[in-house]
């Protein structure tokens, strides 16, 4: 039948496939089928009219036509396909919806039966991002071209009241090339315009088109300045090697040192991903004494590795190094003051867990010596944590060996058990028990240790020695909940005390301190059976610790919660083990609490303390409060410390750090933040930033002050300007 052989190829010429049709005549639905040679995809035709001209060799379709097959769509006032010159014509609002969410419009088309030459006149393409591409006319070729006259490109959206003004960027150029099999869209003779104002001219510019995620090219070039480097201008380069790997280049050429070179490589694997990153130049560098060296080489290197090796278990690594201790900063590439290199294999096991790790750090301050650091291979762990018996009761327990060698100073090898066992029990009030029984248990094997010294470089050491611990703990923990339902609100009051036995030896002058120096009594830690961070130092001696914490809730969202506590030593603890300042020392130990109060969803307000025994000041305080609306958001946090431990890096430290950030429009946001050392009285930072952002661009401008100074890095201002064009890439200054 001669309707579906002709109405298959009009099918045929624009979309490539069709065997099966359904032209509506008339609102008459005719229904006919023809067998194409290569193809197997039904189409469907519909219109108000459907004519054959068989002396001319004419399909002709009038009104409302479309023509579908798959997820592709053609519709147009009228569509023609002369049989013998194998071309098609479609004209008056002519559409065609691509099977990627592309959309074009044209006023007419004309194309050969392959749709692989053809010419559009008035053509628009809408991207699936909203992105729009138009021209005067366009011609297609090869099934993957398609060359553009007079073409425009934006990302932009149109005034809703004014259509037809220009948006706030536009490229316009002579010729537009889209390339469909490469996904780049290419111009020559081009301008960029601002709200339709030409500003810069370009005569080849190529970026990828909106259906790309991920393509090789320039990224955004930054420009800046500055007393240390001078003026500085970074262009990167990505390359998208293939679907799992890229490369970033990133060439930074300043005007008072030399040039670095810097990169990043990232690649994905089936179990896991990798990242190496890193820098190097050849440029001045101030030593720790003042005098500068000249032509030395500096970089860094940064390197990620992660991998699952089955369910259970996976392997990593973090290698982290520089040349020398403010390049890092110098180069804006981190503000890190210590590095942290390792390699490690862990497993997980239902509730337990095993690891093996290597440890090796670099110290970034002008007081660390590096040949002090310890460096750890291998530590080696194991942690299980048993299912309730019959009683409820749980075993769990710690067994592990840690050996920690230095270039100089001490070394130490520790094989450590520390378990016990859990027994909850209710009370006939409804109070709540805990029966809790510990032992720690630990050798070592000791070389350069000074005992009682906490120097990990003595100048008087013992030479190598054999020493450990075993120490039994036992605590019972009470609780009595009373809860209180009200209408309209709700609280809890939970008085609680432990009772802790253990001997009051158990830390030999022989065992060195290394993973427990920074201890501190807080809310956190009080009803602890060993309250110390790690397991050198063991927490002896009974004890009773008492607290009381309340908690209230309101149906309007309103909660808040309190808790207040503290510690009774029966024998006072040995300076040696709870160092000056921790909260730990005196029969009765500091108070410790928190404060917790949440007026709104939208505010938070936290406060922890821990107020001196005997005068009730404050030794550490911490504020943190945080408002948050759709409109803006604001952040307090202060910071009072009372430290005179000898183990911490700072004496007294008072710090107040806050910022505002706020959504002023749809479209601009602003934001500030403050850091100051109330205890000095001086300032450390301040920044204050604006922010632009819709569909198609990108605008941050941020200024900030910081008043650091270490050696080379001097206290300095320093202006960031980002621009992004979206596709484009952008423009940024420092």
């Amino acid at each position: 039948m001669i309707w579906g052989k002709k109405l298959g190829s009009l099918a045929t010429a624009f979309f490539g496939a069709g065997v099966f049709f359904c032209a509506q005549m008339h609102g008459i639905s005719t229904t006919s089928a023809a067998e194409l040679p290569s193809q197997n995809i039904p189409a469907e035709i519909s219109a108000d009219t459907l004519t054959y001209d068989q002396e001319r060799g004419i399909v002709t379709a009038r009104g409302a036509v479309e023509i579908k097959q798959g997820e592709r769509t053609l519709s147009a006032d009228e569509v023609r396909y002369h049989v013998v010159e194998g071309r098609v014509f479609a004209s008056g609002d002519v559409i065609l919806i691509e099977p990627n969410g592309q959309v074009f419009f044209a006023e007419k088309v004309e194309f050969d039966d392959q749709l692989r030459d053809g010419f559009i006149d008035q053509v628009k393409v809408l991207f699936t991002d909203q992105s729009r591409l138009s021209a005067d006319s366009a011609e297609r070729s090869e099934n993957r071209y398609v060359v553009l006259r007079n073409g425009t490109f934006s990302p932009c959206r149109l005034c809703r009241d004014d259509p037809e003004k220009a948006p706030l960027w536009q490229i316009r150029a002579k010729e537009v090339t889209h390339d469909q099999e490469e996904k780049t869209v290419e111009y020559e003779n081009a301008w960029l315009e601002i709200f339709g104002v030409p500003v810069l001219y370009t005569p080849y510019f190529k970026h990828p088109d909106p259906t790309v995620e991920r393509q090789s090219g320039l990224l955004a070039p930054s420009i800046g300045g500055g007393d240390n480097l001078g003026f500085t201008f970074e262009l990167p380069y990505f390359w998208a090697i293939d679907d799992t790997k890229d490369f970033t280049f990133t060439p930074l050429v300043t005007t008072k040192q030399s040039v670095v070179l810097g990169g990043e490589y990232r690649q994905l694997f089936q179990n896991g991903a990798l990242s190496i990153a890193g820098s190097g130049t050849v440029a001045d560098r101030e030593t720790e004494s003042g005098e500068t060296k000249n032509d030395q080489f500096r970089g860094h290197i940064d390197a990620t590795g992660r991998f699952d090796l089955d369910a259970t278990w996976r392997t990593g690594f973090d290698i982290r190094a520089t040349t020398d201790d403010t390049y890092l900063r110098l180069y804006d590439f981190s503000a890190d003051r210590t590095l942290t290199n390792r390699l490690f294999l862990e497993g997980f096991h239902g509730r337990s867990y095993s690891s093996a790790n290597a440890f090796a750090y670099q110290g970034l301050r002008d007081t660390d010596e590096n040949k002090e650091f310890p460096i750890v291979v291998p530590s080696l762990n194991y942690n299980f944590v048993g299912q309730p018996d019959a009683w409820s009761g749980r075993f769990d327990f710690d067994v592990g060996t840690r050996t920690i060698t230095r270039i100089q100073g001490r070394d130490n090898t520790r094989l450590s058990f520390d378990g016990g066992y859990d027994l909850p029990l209710t009370g006939l009030f409804g109070d709540i028990y805990t029966l809790k029984a510990n032992v720690q248990a630990q050798a070592y094997w000791t070389d350069g240790v000074d005992p009682g010294n906490p120097d990990v470089n003595p100048s008087d050491d013992q030479g190598s020695d054999v020493t450990g611990r075993f120490l039994p703990q036992f605590g019972f923990d009470w609780r009595l909940p009373f809860i209180q339902e009200n209408e309209g609100w709700q609280q809890l009051l939970e008085p609680r005390f432990q009772v802790v036995a253990a001997p009051s030896f158990g830390n030999p002058d022989e065992i060195p301190n290394e993973d427990s120096v920074g201890f501190e009594l807080d809310d956190a830690n009080l009803f602890e059976l060993n309250r110390f961070p790690g397991l050198d130092v063991a927490d002896a001696g009974s004890r009773i610790d008492y607290g009381l914490s309340w908690h209230g809730s309101w149906d309007g969202g309103t909660a808040a919660e309190a808790f207040f506590g503290q510690s009774y030593q029966f024998i006072e603890a040995d300076d040696d083990i709870f160092p000056d300042g921790s909260g730990v020392g005196d029969a009765f130990s500091d108070f410790v609490g928190r404060v917790q109060f949440s007026p709104l969803e939208a505010f938070n307000l936290q406060y922890r303390f821990r107020l001196d025994e005997d005068s009730l000041d404050p030794q550490r305080s911490e504020i943190e409060a945080q408002f948050s609306v759709p409109a803006f958001t604001f952040d307090v946090e202060y910071l009072f410390a009372n430290n005179q431990a000898t183990s911490t890096e700072f004496e007294d430290r008072e710090e107040l750090n806050f910022s505002l950030s706020s959504q002023l429009t749809e479209n601009w946001s602003a934001f500030g933040s403050h850091r100051r050392d109330l205890e000095q009285g001086r300032a450390l930072s301040w920044s204050l930033g604006m922010g632009y952002e819709d569909e198609c661009i990108t605008i941050d401008g941020v200024f900030r002050r910081r008043f650091f100074d270490d050696r080379e890095i001097e206290p300095e201002n320093t202006f960031f300007l980002q621009i992004n064009f979206k596709h484009l890439g952008g423009l940024q200054s420092s």
